[in-house]
This record gives C-alpha cells, structure tokens and sequence, in this order.
C-alpha cells in the first residue's frame, strides 16, 4: 500500500471569509519501507482517511495520532494529522504538526499551504506571508493559495495586488464565492479610491457592479452580498448606508468573520467612539490578538484623542504584522502626540517604505525633527509632505 496523503474538497473559514480548499500533499513515502508492509499500520491509514471523509476529524486525529506514535516518519500521516487539527480550529497543534512534515521534506506543498493558512487565522501575518510565499514558489495553481495572498494584500490595503491575486484565484477555481467576494471589495476599493490612480487602468466600477450581480444569482439576500454592498457603499463614503448592510449581513450571520471590524470600523468614522470600542471588542473576545482589529482599534482611539490607551494596542498590531502602514503610521502618531519624538521616528520610517506616496507620515515626520531640533530635516519632511500632498489633489 502506498500512504497518500489526503485529498478532499472542504470549507473552512480562516480569518476573514470562508475558503474552498483542494488539499495539495501530492507525495507519499516509498511502499518498500519496512515499518509501511505493517497491515496494522495500512489498516490504521484507512481507517484515518475513512473517518476523515465521514467528516469525524476526531476519530481522524485520535488514528493518526496513533499511527505517528509507531511510525513517527510517514509523512502523509503526519501531513493530514496537520489538516485535521486545522479543521478543528487547533492551529497551533497544526502549526506544530507540518513544522514537523517540513523537517521531513522542506517543500511538501501542504505543510507550507495549511500552515500558512493557520497563522493567517492567529493573525501571524508575518509568517504567514513567509509560508504562503514559500508554497507559491512550489506551485503556483492552488486556487486558495491565491485567495490567501489576496486576503493578506486587503488586509494591508493594497487593493492592486490583491486584484491581480484574486483574478487569479477565480480564473483557477470560477465558483469560489469566498474569492468573487473578495475581488469584488478589492475593485470596489480601486473603483472610488481618492488620489491615487490604479496601477491597471480598468472600469472597476463596472467589475465590482457585476460581481455584486455574479453574487446575488448564487446566493442573494446572503452576507457575502450585503458585505460586498456594505464595502460598495464604504468606499464611496456612503457610510449609514454601508452600516446598515453590514448590519444585515450581522442578522443572517453574526459569525460572519470579521463583521465587527467592519462595523467598528464604520462607527469609528461617524465618530461614535465607545459604539466603535464596544464592537471591536466582541471580535477581539474571539481573535485577541488579531493585527486587523487591533489596527482599528489603534486607530479609534487615535481619532479619541486617546493616545496613551492606543500605545500598547498599536504596539501589538505591528509586532504581529509588519506590513501594515495603518499601525505604523497610527504607532508614529502616538508617539508624537504623547511627545516621544524619537521613538516616533521608527515606525514613522516603516510607513513611508511600505506607502511611499503617502503624505501623512511626512507631516508627523516635521513635527518629530522640529521638536527634536533638527531644523533640516524637518524642513525636508516638510517639503516632502507638500509635494505628496499637491501629487494626490
């Protein structure tokens, strides 16, 4: 018997959205090895990958568990023991599972796709980003692999990237909702963003109406489709009437993932400070040390004028998650407006790498040198504040 490693359509929902994954370990260990001619240890197999499409990934996990514990080197064992612990929202057993395939073999494509998808959902962008990175460089067709970079690229706020990760997503896999959801909110981002022109020229309008209707036929009056209104209406400025769809996809799913933030995120631009708060809240019961909802938290309480409660947040979000310019600019604030000039200069210089052509940074960047008596280099930002900002009118 040759031990394969498992294959099977299932649904998950890490993170942000429900993904559509075809599992991916393509290998097994070779039949002439001795402990793998054990019927005990065939038997075992079967029965493993037999509870496991029955859908009673406990059993699973116990087979395997058992299987590993007198053949510890059969990789697809140890490949889908990671997947079962995945799919019982075990993620760090499942880290701890495929770290252990990778020792095996360093490129076993499944490790690398399922770890990665379990840090995105502990919101370890980080190292996400680095498995994720790492399994495209193995292969590059996985429909979820795609949708994964391009939930990462959202998150960052980078909506051209996420759009060319996303089309790619759907051309490889043309019925994953999760990811015509997605590309939708990321031509809806590009279709009403101000001062910045898209890298692709495109109606993007026009693509995040038809994706809208792509939606509506499959599953209308759903929460993917009030979200993506929501994120329409969003992106517009239309902000009650973006509130009052992510309210009703919160009535027919208040498990939505992500529904909170995107709330939270609303209430905080209406200036409703402590409803903001009170939202952002809930999703961090569940996801306490998610960047995203610790981002916006930062961010509320920057736009309170709360400075000294939104230091430790802040912090916290970019430790987690480098790439985002949201919680380093918000970081570089705080530290300007609590009077820490120098310890602004740190996160201030990862903003401006990440989004060169934002001029904000610039502006904090004057105050910091100026109060640090620095009169040149506060007369530089300040002249690279003004011509980002004339380069965005």
């Amino acid at each position: 018997m040759e031990f394969v490693a498992d294959r099977r359509v299932c649904r998950r929902m890490p993170l942000l959205l429900l993904a559509l994954a075809i599992l991916g370990a393509r290998s097994g260990l070779p039949l002439d090895e001795p402990e793998l001619k054990a019927i005990s240890a065939e038997d075992l197999f079967r029965n493993a990958q037999a509870s496991a499409h029955r859908g009673d990934h406990e059993q699973a996990e116990r087979l395997y568990r058992q299987l590993l514990t007198a053949h510890p080197l059969i990789l697809p064992a140890r490949v889908n023991l990671g997947l079962e612990c995945y799919w019982r929202h075990k993620n760090r057993e499942a880290i701890d599972e495929f770290q252990k395939a990778l020792k095996l073999r360093p490129r076993e494509y499944s490790a690398l796709l399922f770890s990665g998808l379990a840090y995105l959902d502990l919101g370890e962008h980080d190292l996400a980003q680095k498995q994720l990175f790492t399994a495209a460089r193995v292969e590059d067709r996985e429909p979820l692999l795609f949708w994964a970079l391009g939930s990462l690229a959202m998150i960052h706020g980078d909506a051209d990237d996420a759009v060319y990760l996303l089309e790619r997503s759907v051309a490889l896999g043309p019925e994953s909702v999760p990811s015509v959801w997605l590309l939708g909110q990321a031509y809806a981002r590009l279709a009403y963003r101000k001062g910045k022109q898209p890298e692709v020229p495109a109606d993007y309008a026009g693509l995040a109406e038809k994706t809208l209707q792509w939606l509506e036929s499959r599953q209308p009056d759903s929460p993917p489709v009030h979200v993506l209104m929501g994120d329409v209406f969003a992106a517009r400025d239309l902000t009650s009437k973006a509130l009052t769809e992510y309210r009703r996809a919160e009535q027919l799913d208040p498990n939505w993932p992500g529904i909170h933030v995107m709330i939270g995120s609303l209430l905080g631009a209406l200036g409703r400070w402590d409803e903001a708060l009170a939202e952002l809240h809930v999703q961090l019961r569940t996801s306490p040390d998610d960047p995203r909802t610790l981002t916006e938290k930062g961010s509320v309480l920057c736009r309170a004028d709360r400075y000294q409660e939104a230091l430790p947040v802040l912090q916290k979000a970019l430790g987690r998650d480098h790439s985002n310019y949201e919680a380093a600019y918000r970081l570089g604030q705080v530290y300007v407006n609590l009077g820490e000039y120098a310890s602004a200069l740190e996160p201030l210089e990862r903003a401006t790498h990440l989004e060169p052509d934002k001029s904000d940074p610039y502006y904090l960047f004057h105050r910091a040198y100026r109060a640090l008596q620095q009169p040149e280099k506060a007369d530089w930002a300040l002249q690279q504040f003004n011509q980002r900002k004339g380069a965005q009118q």
